[in-house]
């Protein structure tokens, strides 16, 4: 687990930046996505309904290139570019 990694991720995205990530996804492959919690980029017709509990140890964010929202696991960050 890289606590390292998945705390950089966590505040750069509270700040309202756009990051690009690079992590594991289940099915075992390597991918890289650029993603943003910013409302101002987001699409109004994307934006959460509503907030709800979110489990402490992964993370969300709005994919740009896939234009909706992604979560993974916070162990399966391999960077934060």
């Amino acid at each position: 687990m890289n606590n390292t990694l998945a705390r950089r991720a966590r505040i750069m995205l509270s700040e309202g930046q756009s990051i690009v990530v690079k992590f594991h996804k289940k099915d075992g492959t390597e991918t890289t996505r650029s993603i943003t919690r910013n409302l101002n980029i987001i699409p109004k017709d994307k934006h959460p309904k509503f907030v709800r509990a979110e489990n402490p140890h992964f993370i969300t964010g709005f994919d740009l290139e896939k234009a909706d929202w992604i979560r993974f696991h916070e162990d399966e960050i391999l960077a934060v570019l």
